[in-house]
């Protein structure tokens, strides 16, 4: 039996816990301790099999998962947390959440941007390894997509039925959740570094999910499709998803207000549905008004939002958009984006977007030019682990070797090289963008925040993932102010 468990981001008085047990047909009871204390959970215990389909020859399924919450009692307090199923036990420290960003001169609230990890190129589990060493320490770890690409290699015989589907698709979020368990590189340093909110983006399904690609025979039929992206949704919920039906996390770090939200998950084909549900759509809406409420009562208001793919980039045709990739501009419902973020810089107040999917790292700014403030940013960070076109990338590491005889060597041979911003962005192109900071290649990227006056200050620490060490070194941007003015 395995038994495995990270926190999963919740309110700052809240433990949520993900524990998963493996390879039992009959799972034993769970009890916990915290801070060696015994605990119960605020709501009834319920442990359900995984939809990976996995089964013992009795047909009764072997991996299961239950989510637990408690009542974390102090803040911004480390826990150290047990938990005990039969004879197995597991431990893990986590620190719950702080209920106000420190002033500048009293530290950070520290946040672990991450996105895209391809787990079979990273051989060497050079992503855990780095990822541990950071001195600067997340409180919380944000995951923008692609944790697992379900869909590559390109051109695998993935099964067309059920449960030989799930079966397969379940065994590569086995090999990521499950990695130091099973002695492999994975995603589990990661997971035990703060707790984790995960959104999804394509590769949780297949590449530019909801649509047909050419690569994939599997999406080609209709039939087909959906029982891959009724797995994947399934797996979805039972690993990654903190969010609920609702596909929004709220959290509240005083005075930054930080709206997480799922644009994948429902996407529809008619380039109108980006969001699960209108509870989602009401989310934003009062996650603006929240803001505008607090500037008016005179406290100090800063917006973070996060989903799984870039604002500040062009609108691709419609035909890219179907063929190779949709962009969240593609879509009818990003206007609901678009309004309440016009609606907040109508008050000055500045918000942050956080993101990943593209494969390369950047932070943008951006100019109302109707008040020439600053008051957008937006910070990505992409790929932990890139994954590898076998022929493609062959030829590039080829090319690169004969360039580094004249000592022209590309660092990062495979990846692409950061795209400038456009050069407008929003609703009657009203704002000026301008690329602030570049990182290409592998990596995983700590924004800090600190109180200033009347805002917020930030710094973004970019981490290179490299077996080179001269390469795998930290890069910081200067600070950016995020001012409610």
């Amino acid at each position: 039996m395995i038994l495995s468990a990270y926190v999963q981001a919740a309110k700052p008085n809240v433990i949520q816990l993900w524990v998963g047990i493996f390879d039992i047909a009959d799972p034993p009871a769970i009890s916990f301790r915290i801070n060696e204390i015994d605990a119960l959970p605020l709501e009834p215990v319920v442990i359900s099999p995984l939809h990976d389909k996995i089964s013992d020859v009795n047909g009764k399924p072997l991996n299961h998962r239950g989510i637990f919450r408690f009542a974390a009692l102090q803040q911004a307090t480390l826990h150290r947390i047990e938990i005990k199923a039969g004879s197995v036990h597991y431990e893990l420290l986590t620190r719950s959440l702080p209920d106000a960003v420190p002033q500048k001169l009293n530290g950070s609230f520290n946040l672990l941007l991450c996105s895209c990890y391809y787990q079979p190129e990273d051989k060497d589990g050079l992503l855990g390894t780095i990822a541990s060493q950071i001195k600067i320490k997340p409180h919380l770890t944000v995951m923008a997509g692609d944790q697992v690409y379900l869909d590559l290699p390109s051109f695998e015989d993935l099964p067309e039925t059920d449960p030989q589907i799930s079966q397969r698709l379940g065994e590569k979020y086995r090999r990521n959740w499950l990695s130091a368990s099973l002695s492999i590189p994975g995603l589990q340093p990661l997971l035990d570094r703060a707790p984790v909110i995960c959104i999804s983006d394509d590769h949780e399904f297949w590449n530019n999910f909801p649509f047909p690609q050419k690569q994939l025979p599997n999406t080609w039929n209709k039939d087909t499709r959906e029982l891959w992206k009724t797995s994947a949704r399934a797996l979805y919920n039972d690993y990654q998803d903190g969010m609920g039906p609702s596909g929004v996390l709220r959290i509240d770090i005083q005075p930054l207000k930080m709206l997480f939200v799922d644009m994948r998950y429902d996407r529809d084909e008619s380039f109108q549905r980006l969001m699960r549900s209108d509870a989602s759509v009401a989310a934003i809406k009062q996650w603006a008004d929240d803001l505008i409420a607090a500037k008016a009562d005179c406290q100090p208001a800063v917006g973070v939002l996060s989903s799984g793919q870039a604002l500040f980039i062009d609108r691709p045709s419609e035909h890219t958009g179907r063929e190779v990739d949709a962009e969240m501009s593609n879509y009818a419902q990003i206007d609901v984006i678009y309004e309440q973020l016009q609606r907040l810089a109508d008050v000055g107040i500045a918000v942050l977007y956080l993101t990943g999917d593209v494969h390369w790292g950047r932070v943008v700014s951006g100019r109302d030019l109707r008040t020439q403030r600053t008051l957008l940013y937006e910070v990505i960070s992409s790929p932990a682990t890139l994954f590898r076109f076998p022929l493609l990338d062959s030829v590039k590491e080829s090319l690169n070797s004969i360039k580094s005889i004249f000592g022209n060597n590309d660092m990062w041979p495979r990846h692409s090289k950061p795209l400038k911003a456009p050069d407008r962005f929003g609703t009657n192109r009203r704002f000026a963008l301008k690329n602030e900071f570049e990182q290409p290649g592998d990596q995983v990227a700590i924004l800090s925040f600190s109180q200033t006056g009347s805002g917020i200050e930030f710094q973004v620490s970019y981490f290179a993932i490299h077996k080179d060490k001269s390469i795998a070194k930290s890069r910081t941007t200067e600070s950016y102010r995020l001012l409610s003015v």
